[in-house]
């Protein structure tokens, strides 16, 4: 019997054929080329160390914009209405005896480290953040020794009391009067001008070249500034010290003034003139203790002011010198703004027994 013929092979019988023959070329070409990557690999891992894990915080902050830029610290140059503030500060605690001029300079400098190294801080004279934090604050540390609470004065009389006072350091005010003219060759204490040495932004002084003694004027700027903090400023001082020559010159003024308005004689128009101004050698300017305190443009009495300084100025070692009720003890008509400065516990007690600087002489004497 004759052989079947043979069936030809089909086309994609033979493309898959095809197709798996390459893609078994190709797994061998793929895992030859692998192989021989290997050793490559483990070569390079081992060359390159693996990193440690980091643990800590990794939170970056972002300065916050709104947050103030911290004031440069002040020192030895620097000026204005800081340095001001510094300067009252330490004044107050005792540091500064200074000017308050908003100049920060050697004396400055000075008080600041002072005041360091009493808060135990780095004392470089720079009033930075860290001072400034405890300067200002209630902690801050004071120079001024602690007072001892005393029982209030009362002097013991002393026999043969005289009308003969005298002046700080030692007793008793000295009186000036009409019948008690300034003693020859007196020599008033630490002249300082006041328009160099006082706060202008507390009180104005009116004329240039208006002395004062230092002591009395330091007593002035506490009362003062004392007065500000309640609300009460606008303080003006239009006569401090002065000497025998400018005395006799206002006398003259007064007297030509009097003659040439009232049409007084001359006599008369001394005898005048003398409810107001006193004799040169006899009034009390001469000390350099005492001021003509009043305000700009407006007559003093009745003022804010006035009621303020009158009711307090004994607080602060001063006296309103001439007032109406002893006018025939003290020989001169009121004066609202005459303040005169007496210490401590004068004006103390002068103000408690309703004592004129003579009766208060009289009554207790000299040592």
């Amino acid at each position: 019997m004759a052989g079947s013929p043979k069936r030809p092979v089909p086309v994609k019988t033979v493309a898959v054929m095809a197709l798996l023959a390459a893609a078994a070329v190709l797994l061998v070409l793929l895992a030859v080329r692998t192989f021989g990557l290997v050793p490559q690999v483990v070569r390079e891992r081992n060359a390159t160390p693996t990193p440690a894990p980091f643990y800590g915080n990794v939170m970056v902050t972002t300065p916050d914009p709104s947050a103030p830029t911290p004031a440069p610290a002040l020192r030895n140059g620097s000026r204005g209405e800081e340095v001001i503030r510094l300067q009252q500060r330490l004044q107050e605690l005792g540091y500064y005896q200074g000017s308050i001029d908003g100049q920060f300079g050697g004396g400055t400098e000075e008080a600041v480290m002072r005041f360091q190294q009493a808060a135990g801080l780095a004392a470089d004279g720079l009033a930075g953040e860290a001072t400034c934090a405890v300067l200002y604050s209630d902690a801050a540390p004071s120079a001024l020794p602690t007072p001892t609470p005393v029982p209030t004065p009362s002097p013991t009389p002393v026999p043969g009391g005289s009308a003969k006072g005298y002046i700080r350091p030692d007793g008793l005010p000295l009186v000036v009067n009409r019948k008690q003219p300034l003693p020859e060759g007196y020599r008033q204490y630490d002249l300082v001008e006041m328009n160099s040495y006082c706060d202008s932004a507390v009180v104005k002084i009116k004329y240039a070249d208006t002395w004062a003694e230092r002591e009395a004027v330091d007593a002035l700027m506490v009362m003062l500034r004392a007065a500000e903090a309640e609300g009460i400023g606008n303080w003006q001082i239009s006569a401090a010290y002065r000497d025998v020559a400018y005395q006799q010159r206002l006398m003259d003024n007064k007297v030509k003034d009097l003659m040439k308005s009232n049409g007084l004689s001359a006599a008369k128009a001394k005898q005048a003139a003398k409810n107001t101004v006193a004799d040169p050698g006899t009034s009390e300017h001469h000390l350099g203790v005492c001021f003509d305190i009043t305000v700009p443009g407006k007559s003093f009495s009745g003022t804010k002011q006035y009621k303020w300084i009158s009711a307090h100025c004994w607080e602060y070692g001063f006296i309103l010198r001439y007032t109406k009720e002893k006018r025939s003890i003290t020989g001169f008509s009121a004066e609202a703004w005459h303040y005169r400065w007496v210490g401590q516990p004068h004006a103390e007690i002068m103000h408690r027994e309703n004592l004129c600087l003579e009766e208060y002489v009289e009554k207790y004497g000299t040592p």
